[in-house]
């Protein structure tokens, strides 16, 4: 091969959809192209003409007009021109103009109908339908390769479970464990599961608290332990265990049990196991033994990043280890001041609110307390757990909020009476602050204390917002302050920020949108998710989003979080702070094209909320 074909093949070779097709199928296509020259302004393409061959842009760029006369798209290197008209057997639909001197490779029409016959990847990347091209996308990140989010829970499972009734001895069963080598047995009602028993109650309970071992094993289980199916992904199995805090987890199929899941047969395949990390979090005993732990959470993320899991559950998981800091944070300090002088709730507000948490994240909290409260008595006591609590979380690496909605301001530390008219307030004069905090607020998540007081706050909450058309649309309004970044000719808008001069915010101009999105279409339905994925899939299910609206904003959430997550992976293994800021030129061709795409389905989502939420009528 000349030296002029080795460098066309090295150029085809790095374009998109091409790059991973085999070195001979590659040789045969730098051999067959054709290359042509065209001048600027000069029409190559045109409506009714038969054309042959598809167009690979080597330098220069192209205008391309619809049979209106206006501009439809722009192409420059490295993109593809023509791909349409071939598919749709040639006629040519559309003018193709050059704007500036270009050089293009004419690849044969029937070479080209072969690539997308024979393989997958080179056809999802012409298919017209953007949503198609962006699931194919958002499968591909992840990768396969011993993933958790591709093995079931029953490839992990190492024979049954040991079966016990609730009346059987504690001595009787202790004996089949000991036989079995078993480290967790189930408790069952006939054949119902009523609890579980772990080796750990034997020590926690049989010896510490000196219970006989003649009474009934009932008298120690856990009861009505969690339980996942058989055909349950893995990484499904392990953000369940890492946010409950537990080794043990039952499999059943129906009223079958299968088998218990532990920790360990996570960690066999996976090295960092999240699970055990929660676990020792769950156990220390100093801030400085927290401060430790979370410092394994960048490592761990990494880990998270390569073993190819979605960015749905390394959400789940990253937040799992926030919440379990936050709680032991809370344990600790009540050990330190004593029992709470009322009930209260401990509520995280933002990302650990909806399980979104990323390499790096501030803390957003709140306490709700009893209409018992009064400030004479239990003020102090809530002052200083609130700012243990987030001195805890600062010195773990979970900033201090800088717009001050912590636990520690007054203002976020109030009676549940008082909760309830910041709500009603915000909902009946949705004025730009207030729509500031209903980007916080509506997305809260009780943790610690007693729950049910933000439970019955949030019951009204959903009754008052569903149905308020003045305040969604306003609601929807604020939510379109965001827009992603694409300009005219579906170019990249790049903004200063992190460690590039100029970069894509993918966490602002990307995330955020969605976040937003999801947040108006749940309230409008008066659904209870607070997930972004989940808010999408239930206001889908409630007739609130279509199915094709929420498929596109769910696959260009994923796609555009696991980006996210790959870019805050690398920044870490360089030993670099985690930020938000990619530049286009650090993504192949491919992924630019998939970006584009998922940020197109925002930005459509987004007209459409904007049209049925009335949003213009406010201006």
């Amino acid at each position: 091969m000349e030296i002029e074909q080795l460098e066309i093949r090295d150029f085809i070779a790095r374009s998109a959809p091409l790059e991973r097709l085999p070195g001979g199928l590659l040789d045969e296509i730098a051999a067959s192209l054709e290359i042509t020259y065209f001048r600027r302004g000069t029409t190559f393409l045109s409506p009714g003409e038969i054309n042959h061959s598809v167009y690979l842009v080597r330098t220069g760029a192209i205008e391309i007009y619809d049979e209106t006369g206006s501009l439809y798209a722009h192409s420059s290197d490295g993109e593809w021109v023509g791909h349409r008209s071939v598919l749709r057997g040639g006629e040519v639909q559309l003018t193709v103009r050059t704007l500036e001197d270009s050089l293009l490779y004419l690849v044969p029409g029937e070479l080209f109908k072969r690539l997308v016959s024979d393989f997958t990847e080179v056809a999802r990347f012409f298919d017209e339908r953007a949503t198609d091209r962006l699931r194919s996308a958002t499968e591909g990140v992840h990768g396969y390769a011993d993933a958790l989010n591709t093995v079931q829970v029953r490839e992990l499972l190492h024979g049954g479970a040991l079966v016990v009734q609730r009346t059987d001895s504690i001595g009787e069963v202790a004996r089949q464990m000991s036989q079995l080598d078993a480290s967790a047995c189930l408790v069952v009602d006939g054949d119902e599961i009523v609890g579980i028993v772990t080796d750990r109650a034997f020590c926690t309970q049989v010896a510490a608290r000196g219970i006989g071992v003649s009474g009934p094993i009932a008298r120690i289980m856990t009861p009505n332990p969690i339980t996942i199916d058989p055909n349950s992904v893995a990484a499904e199995a392990m953000a369940l265990m890492a946010r409950r805090n537990i080794k043990h987890l039952p499999v059943t199929h129906g009223s079958e049990v299968m088998g218990i899941l532990t920790a360990t047969d996570l960690l066999r395949r996976q090295g960092h196991n999240i699970v055990y990390l929660v676990n020792r979090i769950h156990e220390a005993k100093t801030t400085e033994e927290l401060v430790t732990l979370a410092g394994q959470l960048p490592e761990t993320l990494v880990a998270l990043v390569e073993s190819s899991m979605t960015a749905y559950d390394i959400g789940h998981v990253v937040s799992s280890v926030g919440e379990a800091i936050t709680v032991r944070l809370l344990r600790m300090a009540e050990d330190e001041l004593g029992d709470p002088p009322i009930p209260y709730a401990w509520v995280v507000a933002g990302s650990l609110a909806r399980d979104e948490q990323a390499g790096r994240s501030d803390q957003d909290n709140a306490i709700i307390l009893s209409d018992n409260y009064r400030e004479s008595s239990h003020g102090e006591f809530f002052e200083q757990l609130a700012r243990r609590v987030s001195d805890g979380l600062d010195a773990c690496g979970y900033e201090y909020c800088p717009g001050d909605v912590m636990a520690t301001n007054p203002r976020w530390r109030q009676p549940q009476k008082v909760w309830s008219g910041y709500y009603r307030e915000w909902i009946e004069s949705p004025e730009p602050k207030a729509l500031m905090y209903t980007s916080i607020f509506f997305d809260v998540r009780a943790i610690h204390g007693t729950v049910s007081l933000l439970d019955e706050i949030k019951k009204d909450v959903l009754a008052r917002a569903r149905g308020n058309s003045i305040f969604l649309a306003h609601l929807a309004g604020n939510a379109l302050q965001f827009h992603p970044p694409l300009g005219l000719f579906r170019n990249f808008v790049l903004e200063a920020g992190g460690t590039e001069e100029k970069a894509l915010n993918l966490k602002k101009r990307g995330v955020v949108p969605v976040i937003d999105l999801a947040r108006v279409f749940a309230l409008a339905s008066g659904l209870a998710e607070i997930n972004t994925q989940d808010r999408l899939e239930a206001a889908a299910a409630s007739g609130g989003l279509s199915e094709t609206g929420m498929s596109d904003l769910r696959y260009a959430f994923e796609f555009i979080g696991a980006l996210r997550l790959r870019h805050q992976a690398e920044q870490i293994r360089r030993g670099q702070e985690p930020d938000n800021f990619v530049a286009p030129e650090r993504l192949s061709s491919l992924e630019r094209r998939h970006l584009k795409d998922a940020f197109e389905a925002v930005r459509t989502m987004q007209k459409a909320m904007g049209s049925r939420f009335q949003v213009a009528r406010l201006s």
